[in-house]
């Protein structure tokens, strides 16, 4: 029988984050239950400059990766941006891969996917506030129950 490796501990996690070395970043561990890396990051060289924290709580497979300045929905005029989770708390929680198709496991470091796929996401996202399009793939379900055909249409 193959045996699942058990996944990273917090401090584990800290020092692979901490390998980075990113400007205007901390990295707290708090008390050993919660792992919290505060970094700020631009997805190209003319584009915004985004701070972000990326929250790991002990017991939790897998972590939260959220923008916190600047205010995405506001930047978005009021829109629900593409591939978010709506969440209690600030800022804007990034869906960054997709469960079904099992892009993500815990064995995988976060400096090389969490970090780099926010940049990516954020990449995407500019491009989708200059054309309306969101051009990063994925599937997201619909935040609300979708509606089966001719159920809260008009007769035409």
């Amino acid at each position: 029988m193959h045996r699942v490796p058990p996944p990273p501990s917090l401090a584990a996690r800290a020092l692979d984050l901490a390998s980075l070395q990113l400007a205007d970043s901390s990295l707290t561990l708090c008390s050993g239950k919660e792992l919290r890396f505060v970094f700020v990051v631009s997805p190209g060289p003319y584009a915004r400059r985004y701070r972000c924290l990326l929250r790991l709580k002990a017991g939790r497979k897998v972590p939260d990766l959220l923008v916190l300045e600047p205010d995405v929905s506001a930047l978005a005029n009021g829109k629900r941006p593409p591939h978010t989770y709506l969440h209690d708390g600030p800022g804007t929680k990034l869906c960054l891969w997709w469960p079904k198709a099992r892009e993500w496991s815990t064995g995988m470091k976060l400096s090389e996917t969490y970090i780099p796929w926010a940049v990516e996401w954020l990449g995407y996202f500019e491009e989708w506030l200059a054309t309306g399009k969101w051009t990063g793939g994925g599937e997201h379900p619909p935040s609300a129950p979708r509606r089966r055909y001719g159920i809260g249409r008009s007769a035409a």
